[in-house]
Parts: C-alpha cells; structure tokens; sequence
C-alpha cells in the first residue's frame, strides 16, 4: 500500500442501494484505497450491501465502518479535510486533483464523500465540507465518482 493513501477515507452517504454499496467498495479497494466508509445505510444497503462489502473487506485485508451520521464520521476519524461530491448541476467549482495530492502529500486525514442518493447532500451537509463536482453533463453516480477522483489521486509511477 502507498503510504499516503493511508489518510484517505472514501465515504458513501446515505446510501439505499446493495449495488452502489458494492460497486463503490470494489472500486476503492480496487485502486488500492485502504478505507471505505458507509455512512447512513438504509434498505437493502443496509441488509445485504453493508455485509457484503464487509466481506469484500476482509477478504482484500482493507478496512471497512459503517457509521450512523456525516458528522461521526468527521469525529470518530478526526478527518482534516472533507470533499463533498455533488452533482454539477448544483455546483459550479470542479473537483482539483492537485489541491487533492497536496493535502494528501501533507498527512492530513481527508474524507471524500460520495452521495448514494438521488437527492445528493442536505445543505446542512454540505456545510461540514468543500463541495465541488466532476466536469460532467449530469451527475455519474457514486462509484462512478469515486473511481475518476481515485484514479486521478493515484500516484504517478
């Protein structure tokens, strides 16, 4: 594992979808991501979502939470930094890739939340972090999100 991935946390908040749970947890530990986070699971996310990627987990030797609310995750994490990804309909500033590897070159522990909502994030959401979104037509989903923010942070051979 690259040592600087270690202070990265990818959260899925508020999350309904056994689907979107796995397909994001299969892309954070498939770039090499050691931390996923699942915040507010609800529905089939939370009866067979949440197990399976606990299983996922386990089985990459990576480390999975499950947690109630944004602002325990914030808390039990001491997390420095927290990107909100929301839709670019909503949102005018883009997602720096730059800024991004310089607060993870520092160490400061960071939270990329992702939503897996249609609804995105509460305002009072948004406020517990930067929102920005990815130069796209409409909102690509969680997993989708997560896997172009990701890959632009991978380190650079």
């Amino acid at each position: 594992m690259n040592e600087s991935l270690k202070n990265v946390y990818v959260i899925l908040h508020n999350v309904h979808s056994a689907s979107k749970t796995i397909e994001t947890a299969q892309v954070v530990y498939g770039l090499g991501f050691p931390n996923f986070v699942v915040s507010k699971a609800e529905g089939s996310s939370a009866q067979s979502g949440v197990p399976d990627a606990n299983r996922l987990a386990i089985r990459m030797n990576k480390n999975f939470m499950v947690l109630p609310d944004l602002r325990d995750v914030i808390e039990v994490l001491n997390i420095e930094y927290s990107l909100f990804v929301t839709s670019p309909k909503l949102v005018k500033e883009r997602v720096d890739s730059q800024q991004l590897s310089e607060l993870i070159g520092s160490g400061k522990r960071i939270a990329i939340v992702v939503s897996g909502s249609n609804s995105s994030f509460s305002r009072k959401e948004m406020d517990l972090g930067e929102c920005r979104s990815l130069e796209a037509h409409v909102d690509i989903g969680p997993s989708g999100s997560a896997a172009i923010i990701l890959y632009s942070l991978l380190p650079k051979e």
